[in-house]
């Protein structure tokens, strides 16, 4: 198999899974914004900061692994020439 073949494969991977971890942000945002919401009408001692707080700290490690992610696909694209 030619190394081309190699980085074009590895490259559609790294897409793929930036892919999922943009949809995965987009939940724990999602989600980190429904349990916040009633803040407005709901006691501040009802509210489910811990989870959020949790949601919040996984959504850091996701945004980390899709900021590496994005720097190798570019990596992988400079050696394939585009």
């Amino acid at each position: 198999m030619s190394e081309r073949l190699i980085l074009e494969g590895a490259l559609q991977e790294k897409k793929m899974k930036s892919m999922e971890l943009a949809t995965r942000a987009e939940g724990l945002i999602r989600a980190m914004k429904d349990a916040l919401m009633p803040a407005s009408v709901m006691p501040l001692k009802d509210l489910r900061t811990g989870e959020v707080r949790l949601q919040a700290a996984e959504l850091d490690d996701v945004r980390t692994e899709y900021l590496q992610l994005s720097k190798d696909m570019a990596e992988i694209k400079k050696e394939l020439g585009r």
